[in-house]
């Protein structure tokens, strides 16, 4: 083989690797680390599950979810819980300070929607591990 296709060719899959040398600080980040900073932005962005209308947290060992309904000045609002397809699995209608728990569910991850009346008030991701 052709020492300069060598050196050219190696030279090509360091820097589509990202293992090459560079002058920016955010660029001399290991690969390992940028992977993982990059995961904690996307899950920071990924949910909600905490706002004004409802808050949702996990039970680990029923693998079900907690919703309980904030404070909404004495509206009743909907909540829809939809598969990521778009199916609706689950819709509760909920006062102020309603517990509901998200039961029968698959392993997977799950879209919901709480809405006041025509308005969306609230909308996130969960999953159910």
């Amino acid at each position: 083989m052709n020492p300069k296709f060598t050196l050219s060719l190696t030279c090509a899959c360091i820097s589509i690797l990202g293992l090459h040398s560079s002058s920016s600080a955010a660029e001399k980040k290991p690969a390992a680390a940028a992977i993982k900073e990059e995961r904690k932005s996307l899950k920071k962005t990924f949910s909600s599950r905490n706002n004004n209308a409802v808050r949702i947290y996990p039970d680990i060992i029923k693998k079900t979810m907690h919703v309980v309904a904030k404070e909404n000045d004495g509206k009743k609002i909907d909540f829809f819980v939809f598969d990521l397809q778009g199916t609706l699995m689950k819709h509760y209608r909920m006062n102020d300070g309603d517990h509901k728990k998200i039961a029968g569910l698959e392993r997977g991850k799950y879209i919901y929607h709480v809405f006041c009346g025509d308005e969306e008030t609230a909308a996130g991701k969960f999953e159910i591990r």
